[in-house]
């Protein structure tokens, strides 16, 4: 009795994943040919790189419309360059992800009032 309730349990629970896991025509069609960019505050071969360059390897196969991942290093000032290219100059288009150190916005964002920060992360 107790494994018919769990099977049901998981069939229950896994039912919304499978059910929205078919890919959107929309979205298909939105990415094909493209190709995203991650950008990374920091050189490459650091951690954060590394992270970036595992992700972008393995992500494009599971984004509808399969699009090519780049991986664009912009270090300096702790991340803070590719912060802003990302708040002021790339598209908000869904096409670029940026990917920095988590704390940066608490402490160097005060530091100086010449640099330019983003609203709270």
């Amino acid at each position: 009795m107790f494994r018919k309730l769990g099977l049901l349990f998981v069939a229950i629970c896994w039912f919304p994943v499978v059910a929205n896991a078919a890919p959107s025509p929309a979205a298909e069609e939105f990415y094909r040919g493209k190709t995203i960019r991650f950008i990374v505050g920091f050189t490459a071969g650091g951690g954060f790189d590394v992270y970036a360059r595992t992700i972008a390897r393995h992500i494009g196969r599971h984004i509808p419309g399969k699009p090519t991942i780049l991986v664009d290093n912009m270090a300096g000032a702790g991340s803070l360059i590719s912060a802003n290219y990302i708040y002021n100059q790339a598209k908000p288009d869904g096409l670029t992800i940026g990917h920095w150190i988590g704390g940066w916005g608490n402490s160097n964002g005060s530091a100086s009032s010449s640099m330019t920060t983003p609203p709270a992360c």
